[in-house]
């Protein structure tokens, strides 16, 4: 009887030690590379099972390295990898995108919003100013600042630390209503356990999850850039377009090499350690395993994902954004076989170098609709909107829900009038009435 109630103890510490090994793991998959640097370099110096390699031939790059070096301002001393630094400030990104996300008018009034952003990354403008500055209604501003917020960082120009985090929470964990409603109207009672389960009607376990979840998003967007928004980000890598192919570098500089020490391992088993004093480090010795496989983890897998991306939306690299196919973190799942919660932590936060700019992860995705030759990509049909309006009669220019009949009989894109309106809008097209030349 004994000896199976030992057994049984056994097991349990076993499973609860790779809980703590596993959580590891995926808390660095989430990480940009300034704060895997940072998080690695803490560890380094807080974990006695962790040691790091020292070697001089520990990173072997060849050419790309030297045309994309010749960019930067850089030190002859410093190895090969450290004169690729490339920080733009959090303004910069934004722009970047912006010049990718939105045309004309709506790029102009873009920009205009996110001069106005505070420390936080929230608007703190007046968005009546802008809307009577573009002489635009304040419910079309509206719709480009709710794009803005599906930028990185996400959550980018909200009005409140609460829009922001219900921005987060459904890009990593989905659209729920009952959620928003209490990202919205409870989160300072999140903790009042007991009250969240009665008043959403919860079970204890759905609570936690939610009280986890929550807790891993940014207090507000700008967290990780630190206090300032004019904080540097580095890319997590470095995309060459060779023509016939992309040659992809990640960008490991400063990111310590780990390996597990011996010494601490023999500690453990000493029997004149206290049980506190066993348990620290055996807590220690699941998070220093969790580390060294995180890192692999997320090296092996950033760069499959990176070269599935740059390979499937080659055109979208090297003709622009109207070129971008349909792309849904479900497809890239299910081409790479992993979780697409997984694929989501690997595309959070991240950016990669390309020879257009620094682009985030996200920019790689595309919402879809269907057409008679398959799918079709959201920024193809404005595309082909706009065409449709720059070849219309200007004397008897096409309604919106005309737009809709042609797009179906020519493409076979199935189009509601009223979101035609929205990406006309959006592509700071007036309406026919408007268009209509005597």
């Amino acid at each position: 009887m004994l000896k199976n109630k030992l057994g049984l103890n056994l097991k349990l510490q076993n499973k609860l030690a790779l809980t703590v090994s596993l959580k590891q793991q995926l808390e660095l998959l989430l990480l940009p590379k300034l704060e895997l640097e940072n998080v690695v370099r803490k560890e380094l110096e807080e974990n006695p099972f962790l040691d790091e390699i020292l070697s001089e031939n520990d990173f072997d790059y060849k050419e790309p390295i030297k045309d994309l070096a010749k960019n930067y301002d850089y030190d002859e001393e410093l190895s090969p990898l450290n004169r690729l630094s490339y920080k733009p400030s959090v303004y910069d990104i934004l722009e970047t995108q912006i010049d990718l996300e939105f045309e004309g008018k709506d790029k102009e009034i873009a920009l205009e919003i996110i001069k106005d952003l505070d420390e936080k990354g929230l608007f703190k403008g007046n968005l009546n100013k802008i809307a009577e500055k573009f002489k635009i209604p304040v419910n079309y501003l509206e719709d480009i600042r709710n794009r803005l917020k599906s930028l990185e960082p996400t959550g980018i120009a909200s009005l409140t630390i609460e829009e922001a985090l219900w921005e987060q929470y459904k890009e990593l964990f989905g659209n729920d209503n009952k959620i928003k409603d209490l990202i919205f109207n409870d989160l300072n009672n999140l903790l009042d356990k007991d009250k969240i389960i009665s008043k959403y009607k919860i079970s204890e376990e759905d609570y936690s999850q939610i009280l986890e979840n929550i807790k891993s998003l940014n207090p507000y967007p700008t967290f990780q850039y630190s206090d300032s928004i004019t904080q540097y980000i580095e890319p997590d890598a470095y995309v060459y377009d060779r023509g016939d192919k992309f040659e992809i570098v990640l960008n490991e500089r400063n990111i310590p090499k780990l390996k597990l020490t011996k010494d601490y391992r023999k500690l453990i088993s000493n029997k004149n350690l206290s049980e506190k004093t066993r348990e620290f480090l055996k807590n220690k010795l699941q998070k220093a395993i969790g580390i060294v496989k995180g890192i692999e983890l997320r090296r092996e897998n950033l760069y499959k994902t990176i070269e599935f991306l740059v390979n499937y939306q080659a055109d979208f690299l090297r003709k622009g954004k109207s070129y971008i196919k349909p792309l849904t973190l479900k497809d890239v799942s299910s081409v790479l076989g992993l979780h697409e919660s997984t694929i989501s932590r690997i595309v959070a936060n991240k950016y990669i170098q390309t020879d257009t700019g620094l682009l985030p992860l996200k920019s790689f995705f595309a919402s879809k609709l269907k057409g008679v030759d398959g799918d079709v990509s959201t920024q193809k049909v404005k595309d082909l909107i706009k065409k449709i309006i720059e070849n219309e009669n200007k004397k008897k220019p096409l309604s919106d829900e005309k737009i809709s009949k042609l797009l179906k009989e020519k493409y076979g894109i199935k189009i509601a009038r009223r979101t035609i309106a929205k990406y006309r809008e959006e592509l700071g097209i007036p309406s026919s009435k408007e268009r209509k030349i005597k």
